[in-house]
C-alpha cells in the first residue's frame, strides 16, 4: 500500500539515528532567498569615508542652505524625507539619479524629473526635479513612505535627440568593467488587433497587399482591440475580404487567441536597470536588433527582485526647446535659461482664443476648448487644465463643476474644514491622486500605506460591488477621525467613489506645466525659432503643413528649398522682411540625414552649379535627386521642369559621365502654380508658399455653398476643410472629432454616434469633408451631414431638386 509514514515510522526505517539530524543541517546551510526582500542598490561614486546615507544628506543640506535659507519648514520636510529613505535603503537610488541629472546639466541636455518623483524635496535639491515642491505644497508620500513594498519610480525626460549621449554615459559609469551591471528592462509585446490578423494572416497565405489593407482598414476604431474581440470588426473584414472563406477562419483563430499572449520581447522605452552585480544573476540578457543590451525581466520583475530601474525617458518636446533655444542664442545672441522665465499674462492670451498649436500637452482639439473656458493665467492653472482633460476627470464629473467654480458662478459646498483645506487648490473638485490619498490619511485615518492600497483599488474598481466594502471603510474611518457623517460623508465618498481610471498625480501635472508654459513662451516671443524647432523635432500630433499654417497665422515666412542655402534642419534666415524658416533638405521624402549631411559637406568646398554638379558632389541616391528636383530644390540654378529632366538624366546616366553625356533639355513649357503647389506637397508635406490646398478648390466649393471657416458665424452652417485630425476617443460614447483645417482657421466638427454609422467609409477616407450643422461659435461645429469632396456635385444636385420640389409663391 501507498501511503505517508508517520513521523516515528520513518524514523525506525532510517538505520542511522544521526542521518535526520545531518539532513536538517544540510537544508539550513543549503536555504537562501530566492526573492530578497530588499532593495539592491546601484554602485554609485560617494567621498571615502562616507556612507551612501552621508553622502546623500551632506549634498541635500547644502543646496538647502543656498534655496531655503533659514527656513524651519524647509529643514523640517528634508529631515523627514532623509529619514524615509534611509529607512528604505534608496541613498544609492538618489544619488544614481542625480549623477544622470548632473551629466545632462553639463552636457546642457535638457532633463527633468517628472511623475510621483517631482513631489520630493531631496529630488529638487539634487537637481533630478525642476518642481519646488514646497512652494507647490506637494505630497512626498505619494513618491515615499515607509510603509511601502513596492520600489518607486523616478522618471527623467531627456531631449530625444541626444538620450542616447544619457545611455552611453549610464552604461559606461555604472555597467562595470564588462558592463554587465546595467541594461534595459524588457516590454513583453502582446498582441493588439493589426499585429494579430498580420502574424495569423501569413500562416493562412493571405497575400501580403490584402493583409496591409485590412489593417489600415481598421484605423482607429478597432486597432486598439484585443484579437479576441475580432468580431466587433466584423464590418472591416466584410467590406475588404468580401465572402472569401479565410474570412471566417481568420474571424475564429482571432476570437480563440489569448489576451495577453507574449509575442516577443522588446527593449522597454526608458526603463534601465542598474545591479550591484552581474545581471546575469537573476535573468538572461541579449541584444535587440537595434544593439541594445535588455534584461529578459519586466518591470513586475525586477519589482520583485528588489533591483533598482531609473526611467529615462526620451521627449520630443524637450529636444524641440532645446532646438529652439539654440536657434535663439544663433539668431539673437541670446542664451535663455527655459527654468526661470518670466511670468507674462501676454504669454497665456492666445490660450483664452485657442491658438495653442504646438503648445505642449495643450494644442490637441479639447484641451483647445478647455483653454477658451478656464482662460489660464498662471502654471498652476496650466497644471489644473493638464490634469482636467484626461479619462478619469471627464468621466467622473469633475470638469463642470471646477469650471464653474473656477469662473466664479458658484460656490464649493462645505464639507468639513480638513476636507475644505485639502480640495481648495482645485476648488472643491478632487482632482489629483495626492488629494484623494491625503483624504483617506487625514480625514479617513488609514496609514499612508494603506491609503495607496485603497486608492488603488478604488481605481481599479469595475462593478459597484467592488466597492461596497470601500465605502463602508472609508464613512467609518470619516467618523471616527473626523466625526464626519450623514450627507456630507456620503457626498465625499460620491466623489472619491468617482475617481476612477486615470488620475494625474499634482506634481507630474506641474511638471508638464514647465514644459507647457516654456513652449507657449516661447510661441510668443520666438515664434520664427519655435516653429523651426518643432518641424525639425515634430513632437506633437500635427502634420507639417497645420504647423507651416499655424506660424503663418503669426506672420512667419517660408523659405522653399535649395541645395545652396538648405541645412539638415529647419533653421532661421534674416531677410527683409524679417525672420524666416528655410526649409531643410531633409524635409524632401526620401533624403535622410545622413545624404542631407553629405550635401552639406560637399557645399563647403563652394556651391553647387547645377543638378549634374550636386549629384557627382553630393552622391544623392536617384530617387531623392528627382524628388529634391520636383521639391523646387533647384529652383534658383534652373527651370523646375528642366531640374527634373536634368535629375532624371543624370540619375541614368550617373551624373553625367564621360561615355554618357546628359542630354541638353527640351524646350519645357512653365510649370502653373497650382501644380508646383501639388508637387511641393507630394515631395515634403509642406509647401513654402503661402497657400492651403484649399485655395485650389475655392471655386468648386462655392458652387455646393461651403463658406470658408473664416467666416463661419453661431447658427446652421454649411462648410468644407481639409481633415487635420481625426479622434474617437473609447470615452466619447460614440462620437468622434474631426479638426477641419482652411489655411490658418481650424474647428471642430463633432459628428454623433448615428452619423458615424451612416457615413462611416466616407469619414474613414476623405481628405476634405463638407459639413454642415450647427457652429456654436467657440471653434465647435456638430455636424448633421458630411459630404466627400467628389460627392459634392451631388450637395448641389439635391439642393436643385429642393428648388424644384419647392412649390410656386
Amino acid at each position: 500500500a501507498q501511503f505517508l509514514p508517520d513521523r516515528r515510522e520513518a524514523f525506525a526505517r532510517i538505520p542511522h539515528p544521526g542521518a535526520w539530524a545531518n539532513a536538517a543541517a544540510l537544508a539550513r546551510e543549503a536555504a537562501f532567498e530566492l526573492l530578497p526582500g530588499r532593495i539592491l542598490p546601484p554602485p554609485v561614486r560617494v567621498p571615502e569615508g562616507r556612507t551612501p546615507d552621508e553622502h546623500l544628506r551632506a549634498l541635500a543640506l547644502a543646496e538647502l542652505d543656498r534655496r531655503y535659507p533659514g527656513d524651519p519648514r524647509a529643514r523640517a520636510r528634508l529631515e523627514e524625507e532623509l529619514g524615509t529613505i534611509e529607512a528604505l535603503g534608496l541613498a544609492g537610488f538618489f544619488l544614481a539619479a542625480r549623477e544622470v541629472a548632473e551629466f545632462a546639466r553639463r552636457r546642457g541636455i535638457l532633463a527633468a524629473g517628472r511623475g510621483s518623483a517631482a513631489g520630493s524635496l531631496v529630488a529638487y535639491l539634487l537637481g533630478i526635479s525642476r518642481v519646488d515642491p514646497l512652494a507647490h505644497d506637494l505630497l512626498f508620500e505619494r513618491f515615499l513612505h515607509t510603509g511601502m513594498r513596492a520600489l518607486p519610480d523616478i522618471d527623467i525626460d531627456l531631449s530625444s535627440r541626444r538620450r542616447d549621449e544619457v545611455l552611453a554615459f549610464v552604461e559606461g559609469f555604472f555597467g562595470g568593467e564588462g558592463g554587465d551591471r546595467e541594461a534595459m528592462t524588457a516590454n513583453y509585446i502582446t498582441y493588439r488587433l493589426p499585429l494579430a490578423v498580420q502574424d495569423l494572416g501569413r500562416a493562412l497565405g493571405l497575400p501580403p497587399r490584402l493583409r496591409n489593407r485590412l489593417t489600415r482598414a481598421l484605423g482607429r476604431d478597432y486597432r486598439h482591440l484585443p484579437p479576441a474581440r475580432a468580431g466587433e470588426a466584423r464590418p472591416v473584414f466584410d467590406e475588404v475580404l468580401g465572402e472569401a472563406p479565410v474570412k471566417e477562419v481568420l474571424l475564429a483563430l482571432l476570437g480563440r487567441m489569448e489576451r495577453d499572449h507574449v509575442r516577443h520581447l522588446a527593449p522597454h522605452v526608458g526603463g534601465v536597470v542598474l545591479s550591484p552585480g552581474p545581471l546575469t544573476d537573476y535573468a538572461p540578457v541579449f541584444r535587440s536588433s537595434g544593439g541594445i543590451r535588455v534584461l529578459a525581466l519586466n518591470k513586475d520583475d525586477l519589482e520583485a527582485l528588489g533591483l533598482v530601474k531609473l526611467d529615462l525617458l526620451g521627449l520630443r518636446m524637450l529636444s524641440a526647446l532645446e532646438r529652439a533655444r539654440d536657434e535663439v542664442l544663433r539668431t539673437e545672441g541670446v542664451r535663455l535659461d527655459l527654468e526661470a522665465l518670466p511670468q507674462e499674462e501676454a504669454v497665456y492670451r492666445p490660450l483664452w482664443e485657442g491658438d495653442s498649436i504646438g503648445v505642449f500637452q495643450l494644442e490637441s482639439p479639447a484641451q483647445q476648448n478647455m483653454a477658451r473656458r478656464l482662460r489660464p493665467r498662471s502654471l498652476r492653472d496650466l497644471a489644473h487644465q493638464i490634469a482636467l482633460v484626461r479619462p478619469g476627470p471627464i468621466q467622473s464629473g469633475t470638469v463642470r463643476p471646477y469650471l464653474r467654480r473656477r469662473l466664479g458662478r458658484e460656490r464649493p459646498r462645505p464639507v468639513h474644514p480638513v476636507i475644505d483645506r485639502i480640495l481648495a487648490p482645485t476648488h472643491g473638485v478632487l482632482l489629483f491622486q495626492e488629494q484623494l490619498l491625503r483624504i483617506l490619511h487625514h480625514g479617513a485615518g488609514l496609514a499612508w500605506e494603506d491609503a495607496e492600497a485603497f486608492r488603488k483599488r478604488v481605481a481599479k474598481a469595475r462593478e459597484e460591488d467592488d466597492l461596497a466594502p470601500l465605502r463602508e471603510r472609508f464613512l467609518a474611518g470619516l467618523a471616527a477621525t473626523l466625526g464626519l457623517a450623514g450627507a456630507p460623508a456620503e457626498r465625499l465618498w460620491t466623489m472619491v467613489a468617482a475617481f476612477r481610471g486615470y488620475g494625474f498625480t499634482e506634481s507630474h501635472a506641474w511638471a508638464f506645466a514647465q514644459h507647457a508654459y516654456a513652449s507657449l513662451w516661447l510661441r510668443a516671443r520666438y515664434p520664427a525659432e519655435f516653429f523651426a524647432a518643432l518641424l525639425s523635432e515634430r513632437p506633437g500630433m500635427w502634420s507639417p503643413q497645420t504647423l507651416r499654417q499655424a506660424a503663418r497665422r503669426l506672420g512667419v515666412r517660408f523659405l522653399p528649398v535649395d541645395v545652396n542655402r538648405s541645412g539638415v534642419f529647419y533653421r532661421v534666415e534674416r531677410t527683409e522682411g524679417g525672420k524666416a524658416i528655410r526649409l531643410p533638405l531633409t524635409a524632401v521624402k526620401g533624403v535622410g540625414e545622413e545624404a542631407a549631411r553629405r550635401a552639406v559637406l560637399a557645399r563647403l568646398d563652394g556651391p553647387f552649379a547645377g543638378v549634374e554638379d550636386f549629384q557627382a558632389r553630393a552622391g544623392i541616391p536617384a530617387g531623392a535627386l528627382v524628388a529634391l528636383a520636383r521639391a523646387g530644390a533647384f529652383d534658383a540654378l534652373c527651370p523646375r521642369r528642366e531640374a527634373v529632366y536634368r535629375a532624371g538624366a543624370a540619375a541614368t546616366t550617373g551624373g553625367g559621365a564621360l561615355l554618357s553625356p546628359v542630354p541638353e533639355a527640351p524646350t519645357l513649357p512653365d510649370m502653373p502654380l497650382g501644380e508646383r503647389f501639388r508637387w511641393e506637397l507630394e515631395t515634403q508635406g509642406l509647401s513654402a508658399l503661402p497657400l492651403h490646398p484649399l485655395d485650389f478648390l475655392r471655386g468648386r466649393l462655392e458652387e455646393v455653398g461651403a463658406s470658408p471657416l473664416a467666416a463661419l458665424r453661431p447658427g446652421p452652417v454649411r462648410t468644407a476643410g481639409l481633415v487635420a485630425a481625426r479622434q474617437r476617443p473609447p470615452t466619447a460614447r460614440g462620437y468622434a472629432f474631426y479638426v477641419l483645417e482652411d489655411g490658418p482657421f481650424r474647428v471642430q466638427a463633432v459628428i454623433p454616434p448615428t452619423l458615424w454609422e451612416a457615413r462611416y467609409r466616407i469619414l474613414r477616407d476623405a481628405s476634405v469633408l463638407i459639413v454642415e450643422g450647427k457652429y456654436q461659435g467657440d471653434g465647435t461645429l456638430l455636424a448633421a451631414r458630411v459630404w466627400a469632396l467628389d460627392e459634392a456635385p451631388a450637395v448641389v444636385t439635391r439642393r436643385a431638386r429642393a428648388a424644384a420640389d419647392r412649390p410656386a409663391s
